[in-house]
């Protein structure tokens, strides 16, 4: 008997061996330029290159990290730029996975984490292959990888994991529950996207209380309570494995674009919304349209993606040769026609799940029973409620004005990743119950409720407008009687992908209607061909091969204006304006006041806005940009000297202290930042002098300037009140004259300033924020807890397994 034993052990881990082998060799083969030494050229993660630049030549050359860069936005701390803390124990798990190179191996989580959740689910290997797939090559998945979402995708893919340990704690397999747990939640954690931590929360939210009510019912509250409560052990515990990571994030987001502005205007004088967040329209900007979410299996219903390549049979390229426009031209303009008219700014490709695969879920709401049902079913129905936004307000301010920290996330439309994950689960759970337990009459009632709306949608889409958001631009762009066949091609993709939805739905609904006859292995493969097929399709659309580029090149190169400024050895910063202020490509060569991030400090961000509204060249000057790089008539790049800019630092002759941060922004523009400063009254020592005598300053002279260190000499014959062209930060940065800790503050909204006394003096500002420490104390006090627990469980194996 323990010969037979084994040997069914070994096959098994066999079969797991081979499926986890051929899930890394699909991943590959899907980016298959991957193999010819390419790379994926991710338009995000080139600009987190370009923010980077610092902290990467500090690890290479230095082999320290630092967590304050000056080469974007002025300064800004790296905590949600990839800052790394010591003695992370995950850090060997994280790279575990990284033995094929990016994006492939994030592909590979997909499918893999999937297939243990569907394992520990007790589904046949084959059909766990088959729910793998369709979870991991639905559209949107694939899409944030294509466009740089590493972070996102990586939390996303450690989602089945964390249900899976929830699961085996559920099923009373209470050791391995919770070092599954440990790991998949300690690592969801670590992906650093807090945004998909939590919608987590909210996918366990909605599992607990369903449960809750579950268990209650069947009188088996002690045993619920057990494995939640271990469960949430393993959540503490991996809260703590990650304390550095969270503790300065949370410190930094009191300081970001996240946190409450403490202005009451606009730049432009209007009343500002209050909000402890982000403001309405920022959060709901991307919101999807209620018909727009028929994309899920019907992906051009609203146009598809933005702008959509339809190919030379198309009518609008048949019009444009017709009417005699050039070929090249008519080539290039049909690879990028403006389809989209839903509801959203811009969409880099329809969210496809697949027909196929919704079809299956449709069914399984019939064959599956019990709380695991209800409690994907319940997900799915919040998320996409959720993911409507603005379109469906009462929830959307219901969930901004009562959930702690929902209005700390913008696009909300994100919120589609837990009906990414409980769509494919749901419907490869069914169709296991449905091929062990074959029942037409559910088939028939899931083909009506499939096929009805989609026959109705179709039959009445001439009523629909087809109008977009840009339409006025495009039409006057393009031409009237262009435009129009827009319009047509825009009806036509409607009907071709309804038809092609319903066409998919009757062939699921024809096979797995005569599944009796043709047999259980007959119906799983052809089931998985249509949903190869299905998912093939769409994303073949999508997915532009031609970004892969060769990883020797360097997509920053240095031009001739960069070589130019790069020749000045002084410090300074560069503005590139005719990249926009979010963008990161100046922040590779030069320290700048460009950057692009989703959470920038605020100050900068509203003293940015008021720069903007203003038009005051002071406002430069006072951040000591020297050069500016713009665009001439032809579109060349070209520089600017700024001659005016005040340097690193220098001396005022007064202080004005003003009641609030609107008066002092208000006041700026009709003071001379050289010769006064402005504070606010509430950040200024009570004992300040007001005025000085900048004529008797010597010098002050920086003379070291590394991210995390910087000096100053000084000298003067008189005390004197010093602007440094340096960001306010209060949490980390701590300054010391002749190596005695001393006080800034904060002036001129943005910079720093500081009363330094009459002599020589060496003043030395170093970053060193209290809050890394206090999180790398608590990660090595939760080591300890964690290694003792576990040693714990396996000495008391019997009682816990």
């Amino acid at each position: 008997m323990r010969i037979s034993i084994n040997k069914v052990t070994i096959r098994k881990s066999l079969i797991h061996l081979y499926t986890a082998i051929g899930f890394a060799a699909v991943a590959i083969i899907f980016y298959s330029p991957l193999l010819e030494g390419k790379k994926l050229y991710q338009s995000d993660i080139n600009q987190y290159e370009g923010m980077s630049r610092e902290i990467t030549e500090n690890r290479d050359n230095f082999k320290n990290e630092i967590y304050w860069i000056d080469n974007a936005f002025g300064g800004m701390p790296t905590f949600q730029l990839g800052a790394k803390f010591a003695y992370d124990i995950l850090q060997p798990f994280h790279l575990l996975f990284r033995f094929i190179p990016r994006p492939a191996h994030t592909l590979f989580l997909y499918l893999l984490t999937m297939y243990i959740l569907l394992m520990v689910l007790k589904i046949p290997w084959r059909i766990a292959v088959l729910g793998s797939f369709a979870f991991a090559f639905s559209t949107y998945l694939l899409i944030i990888l294509q466009v740089g979402h590493n972070t996102k995708a990586l939390a996303i893919s450690y989602i089945p994991l964390v249900v899976a340990g929830l699961v085996l704690l559920r099923q009373n397999k209470l050791l391995p529950g919770f070092l599954v747990s440990l790991i998949g939640i300690s690592l969801q954690i670590k992906a650093n996207h807090y945004q998909m931590t939590y919608y987590l929360l909210i996918l366990l939210g909605v599992y607990f209380i369903v449960y809750l009510i579950d268990s209650y019912n069947k009188n088996d509250l002690k045993q619920y309570l057990r494995y939640i409560g271990i469960f949430l052990l393993a959540g503490i515990l991996s809260l703590g494995l990650n304390a550095p990571n969270i503790l300065s994030t949370y410190d930094y987001s009191k300081y970001s674009t996240r946190s409450q502005s403490e202005l009451k205007l606009n730049p432009d004088g209007t009343e500002k919304e209050q909000t402890t967040g982000l403001n309405y329209d920022y959060i709901t900007q991307y919101s999807y349209g209620i018909f727009e979410s028929l994309n899920l299996i019907a992906p051009r219903i609203q146009g598809g993606a933005s702008s959509e390549n339809l190919g030379e049979d198309s009518d609008l390229y048949r019009f444009l040769i017709d009417n005699n426009v050039p070929k090249p031209q008519a080539d290039s303009f049909i690879k990028s026609v403006p389809t989209y008219w839903g509801d959203q700014p811009i969409l880099e490709a329809p969210a496809y799940i697949g027909a196929s695969i919704f079809f299956l879920f449709i069914l399984s709401l019939f064959v599956v029973k019990g709380a695991f049902k209800w409690w994907l079913l319940i997900s799915f129905i919040l998320s996409i409620s959720l993911s409507w936004g603005k379109n469906l307000p009462f929830l959307t301010n219901f969930f901004i004005d009562y959930f702690p920290f929902y209005n700390k996330f913008r696009a909300v439309s994100s919120i589609q990743i837990i009906l990414e994950f409980a769509i494919p689960l749901l419907s490869v759970i069914g169709l296991h119950k449905f091929l062990a337990d074959s029942n037409l009459k559910n088939i028939k009632r899931s083909f009506a409720i499939y096929s009805i709306p989609l026959v109705i949608i179709l039959i009445s889409g001439s009523s629909l407008s087809f109008s977009g958001l840009y339409d006025n631009y495009y039409s006057n762009g393009y031409g009237q009687e262009i435009f129009n066949q827009i319009i047509e091609e825009r009806k036509n993709i409607f009907n071709d992908d309804i038809i092609r939805a319903l066409l998919i739905g009757f062939i699921m609904f024809l096979t797995l209607r005569f599944s009796k006859l043709i047999g259980r292995n007959f119906t799983f493969s052809f089931i998985f061909l249509i949903v190869f097929v299905d998912l093939y399709t769409i994303n073949n659309r999508y997915i532009e091969k031609e970004l892969f580029i060769d990883k020797s090149i360097n997509t920053y190169q240095l031009s001739e204006i960069d070589k130019e400024i790069l020749n000045d050895t002084l410090d300074y910063r560069v503005y590139d304006l005719s990249a926009g202020i979010s963008n990161a490509s100046t922040s590779y060569f030069h320290n700048s006041v460009n950057g692009y991030h989703a959470a920038k400090l605020r100050r900068f961000q509203e003293y940015y806005e008021y720069l903007s509204t203003h038009d005051d060249n002071k406002l430069f000057n006072s951040l000591n940009i020297k050069y500016l790089i713009g665009k001439d008539e032809n579109n060349q790049d070209l520089l600017y000297e700024n001659p005016d800019a005040y340097g690193n630092a220098w001396a005022v002759d007064s202080l004005i202290i003003l009641n609030n941060p609107d008066e002092l922004l208000n006041k700026l523009k009709e003071t001379d930042l050289q010769r006064i400063a402005l504070g606010i009254d509430k950040t200024i020592p009570s004992d300040i002098k007001l005025t000085y005598d900048s004529s008797e300053l010597i010098k002050i002279e920086k003379i070291k300037n590394s991210s995390s260190h910087i000096t100053y000499n000084f000298e003067s014959l008189s005390d004197q009140l010093i602007v440094f062209s340096e960001i306010y930060y209060p949490s980390g940065w701590k300054v010391f004259i002749d190596g005695n800790e001393s006080t800034y503050f904060d002036v001129d909204y943005l910079l720093r300033g500081m009363v330094i006394p009459k002599g020589t003096h060496k003043v030395e500002f170093y970053f060193s924020p209290e809050i890394v420490k206090t999180g790398i104390n608590i990660r090595l006090i939760t080591i300890i807890i964690t290694f003792s627990l576990i040693a714990l469980m396996l000495f008391r194996e019997n009682k816990w397994v």
